[in-house]
């Protein structure tokens, strides 16, 4: 029995497809994100290839087979992954989330919708590099997993970090009412300091700043700025006493590197509560880790127990860490929108729902603000 034609089809049968298709891609990219944070759960590996190995025969019955090449490469990476052969990670992730985003396009184009990015040609290299990279040993998984997503998404090339001076971080305090003072002037030299401590810091301060502050002021200015400013200046200055094999160990920490880790907010906190005037600041940083439904360090605290300042950082510092280098996350920047889509999958555990939200409105109305 030959199969049938999607422009044959019943426009029922065309709508099932449709909606079918769509939860499956919003759970695939859900487990996806779920994936980088667990990635040895065999039940979402399972759960995922299940996902798109449906997808596949879908697209062959409603007659797209000609796409099909590309959920098979897709299974290919998964079925490694499940037979332990590869390993997750953020870069593969990310691969896999732009492979789906071009097959979404795909089905789209070929059910007459708008033209996809990729041609006949580009879906077939696409297709063969996923295989190949199924394939690939271990010792080059992350050069070839790099250069591939390089190729889905440039934007994965960081530009060259360049250091802010004190006339422009000045200038972008002033921008948000604040008047620096001896003690903040202070804070930002130490700030820029820790800096050099490690090659993946410079210029954080100057984006986590702007951010921030930014976010601050179109959720009415809830927390007061300058505290914010201060909390941002030396939240992770914990860090900056840490190894550096640590701060740089691109494998996953151990129990006591974790807990380590996890006590770089109390060197910051004590060191304020010292200084006249920043207490505030001093509980923003202590509660920067803190989660909103309670699974966050160093005391469990939930949404409202938390500072308005601690719950826009915590947003803003995982960005950061989503959108540049970091060692421990397998020295990548993630793909712009991917980074957003998982501060937004992660809206009521992690993160505020409303600051989420605020964040969201930030990037609409100032979108320079994630391209720096």
């Amino acid at each position: 029995m030959s199969t049938p034609h999607c422009v044959e089809l019943p426009s029922e049968l065309l709508e099932d497809f449709r909606q079918e298709a769509a939860e499956q891609f919003q759970r695939s990219e859900q487990l996806l994100i779920e994936l980088e944070h667990s990635p040895d759960d065999s039940e979402r590996l399972h759960d995922l290839f299940r996902q798109v190995h449906t997808l596949k025969g879908n697209l062959g019955y409603i007659g797209l087979s000609t796409l099909m090449p590309l959920p098979q490469a897709i299974e290919d990476v998964l079925a490694c992954l499940r037979e332990t052969q590869l390993r997750f990670d953020s870069l593969l992730g990310d691969i896999l989330l732009l492979s789906l985003d071009h097959l979404k396009e795909l089905i789209e184009q070929d059910l007459g919708g708008r033209a996809a990015h990729l041609d006949p040609s580009q879906l077939s290299a696409l297709s063969q590099a996923l295989s190949t990279l199924a394939s690939t040993p271990p010792a080059r998984q992350t050069e070839i997993r790099r250069a591939l997503l390089q190729q889905l998404d440039p934007n994965t090339h960081l530009p060259k970090p360049t250091l802010t001076n004190n006339a422009q971080t000045t200038e972008l305090l002033e921008r948000y009412g604040i008047q620096p003072d001896a003690d903040l002037l202070f804070f930002i030299e130490l700030m820029q300091a820790s800096e050099h401590r490690s090659r993946y810091w410079h210029g954080r301060g100057m984006r986590q700043l702007d951010l921030a502050l930014a976010i601050n002021q179109l959720g009415d200015t809830a927390e007061q700025p300058a505290q914010l400013a201060a909390a941002i200046c030396l939240h992770d200055l914990g860090m900056a006493f840490l190894p550096l094999e640590m701060l740089h160990k691109e494998a996953s920490l151990s129990n006591e590197e974790r807990q380590q880790m996890q006590s770089h907010p109390r060197l910051a906190h004590d060191l304020l509560k010292r200084i006249p005037h920043w207490h505030t600041a001093a509980e923003i940083v202590l509660q920067h880790q803190e989660h909103a439904d309670g699974s966050g360090y160093p005391k469990g605290l939930h949404e409202a127990e938390i500072s308005p300042g601690a719950l826009i950082l915590n947003i803003v510092d995982t960005f950061d860490a989503r959108t540049h280098e970091r060692a421990h996350q397998t020295l990548s920047k993630r793909p712009l929108l991917r980074a957003i889509l998982e501060i937004n999958g992660l809206a009521g555990s992690q993160f505020s729902p409303h600051w989420v939200e605020v964040f969201n409105r930030t990037l609409h109305l100032q979108p320079e603000l994630a391209h720096r």
